[in-house]
């Protein structure tokens, strides 16, 4: 009974996938007269390009991934846990919220790694990617010659906050244990380090981010300047944060382009902004899509043999990471057992 439970709780990952594809499907089929209107006047260079810079983009949240797995002290090839990723990804056009993570946990736990770390790592690498994001928008929101101080200055001190609250021995004990309670005792706080380190290694994913709708921008025949590039990586980020805190809108659709075209308008115009929102959208679904494919391709191609499991031996774990006062980070220790449950 635990082995059969177990094996359909490794098909969840896959099924999310396939969802995920069914549902972009859907998408596409819902508004082809939008896309090819809005990509026939579009330079095919320019969008090759924007493809390129996203696909970077997602690929370096999925390394970031990847590293948070491999401190837990599990074996995760790079060419297999970058199919876990973007496979993992397709879950977040299935309307819920949460098919993301259970779709990379699960191939992740599928692929051999523990699947309790799976989840914390998981859960992890999307706080990191939102306070990755949040500072990117708070810097490039105070440097835009547009007006967005105010936003930028909240975003900042959003971001002082929170390392305020990991660093005061106080409200570190009692965030703890607001966390412990509310995931059961399966998550605890990261030490400070490693949030900052995490933070700064998903700045480069914001900038490349940023890039992508520049580069929509200028195949849609926009005229660029350093000021508006600044503001466009602004408006790519918070966009992108909002889409992300609306809970059950699945990948932010609508939510990230109407907040897009909101602070676009004033700089391009409306219409302009409107194209954007709505190419950017379709170069979001096609790096998805492809990135699924290539990586799932190169995984099939590799010769890397796939581990059996977990790894957690003496000579893959360093002492200073074995000994890390990171409990959700820190390699070689908090071992859970292979049946352990996702946080809830």
């Amino acid at each position: 009974m635990k082995i059969a439970h177990r094996s359909l709780a490794h098909l969840a990952g896959v099924a999310i996938g396939v969802a995920g594809l069914a549902f972009v499907g859907i998408q596409i089929y819902r508004d082809w007269d939008q896309i090819t209107e809005t990509l026939e006047s579009a330079e095919p260079a320019w969008l090759a390009a924007a493809v390129a810079a996203g696909l970077l983009s997602m690929a370096l949240i999925g390394i970031n991934w990847l590293a948070l797995i491999r401190r837990r002290g599990h074996a995760a090839p790079r060419a297999r846990g970058m199919s876990w990723f973007f496979t993992g990804q397709l879950g977040k056009y299935v309307p819920g919220g949460i098919w993301p993570v259970v779709g990379q946990a699960e191939l992740a736990g599928r692929g051999g790694a523990d699947r309790r770390d799976s989840y914390l790592a998981t859960v992890s690498s999307m706080a990191f990617t939102l306070l990755g994001a949040i500072a990117v928008a708070a810097v490039s929101g105070l440097a835009s010659p547009y007006d967005r101080r105010f936003t930028a200055a909240l975003l900042a001190v959003g971001i002082v906050v929170v390392l305020a609250s990991l660093v005061s021995a106080r409200l570190r004990a009692l965030l703890g244990r607001l966390l412990a309670s509310v995931s059961r005792g399966r998550l605890e706080l990261p030490e400070p380090s490693v949030v900052v380190v995490f933070t700064l290694r998903h700045v480069p994913v914001w900038l490349m981010f940023g890039a992508m709708n520049i580069c929509v921008f200028v195949a849609l025949g926009g005229e660029l300047g350093p000021g508006l590039a600044v503001d466009l990586v602004f408006a790519s980020a918070l966009s992108w944060i909002v889409g992300f805190v609306v809970i059950g809108v699945p990948g932010g659709i609508g939510v990230r382009e109407s907040v897009f075209v909101a602070l676009m308008t004033g700089p391009i115009g409306a219409t302009l902004a409107l194209a954007v929102a709505v190419a950017g959208r379709i170069v979001t679904i096609a790096v998805d899509l492809l990135g699924a494919l290539v990586a799932t391709l190169i995984a099939r191609l590799s010769t890397a043999p796939t581990p059996a499991g977990s790894v957690r031996s003496a000579p893959d774990v360093s002492t200073d990471e074995a000994d890390h006062s990171d409990p959700v980070l820190q390699r070689g220790s908090d071992v859970a057992p292979d049946g352990g449950r996702p946080p809830a």
